[in-house]
């Protein structure tokens, strides 16, 4: 749902000109867009914090499975972009390395990617929201 947030501006091209025919007046209009962002940043909010309960309760779980998951992903994470980007072209074997890479299903990129992604996401997020109702 982050997403949403860096995607504010373009939804407001969007529904501009529609929000123009439904609300003539402009200063309603600006109020109608402010509620709009505030309700996605509120949302945002929530759902941030829901995240946050998940992360402190695997954090704070006896199973060390769940404790140590998010972290064991980060780091493969950065061992591949190391290997791939770094380790693999100094012992020339980037081209058997992309190739492999492009062997995974596209099914299991995406789950990586999503998954990853959202959590970065939110991580940043998460940084700039409280800023941003600060103001």
């Amino acid at each position: 749902m982050g997403a949403f947030l860096t995607l504010f501006p373009v939804l407001m091209q969007v529904l501009g000109p529609v929000l123009q025919k439904v609300i003539p007046d402009e200063g309603k209009r600006a109020e109608a867009q402010a509620e709009l962002q505030r309700a996605m940043l509120d949302q945002q909010a929530d759902l941030n914090k829901a995240m946050a309960d998940v992360m402190k309760a695997d954090a704070s779980s006896e199973s060390k499975w769940a404790r140590n998951a998010r972290p064991a992903v980060v780091f493969w994470a950065l061992a591949m972009i190391t290997w791939v980007g770094v380790i693999s072209p100094m012992i020339g074997l980037q081209a058997e390395t992309v190739a492999a890479l492009k062997g995974v299903p596209e099914d299991l990129w995406s789950l990586l990617s999503v998954g990853i992604g959202a959590y970065m996401l939110a991580r940043s997020v998460d940084k700039i929201v409280p800023q941003v109702l600060a103001k």
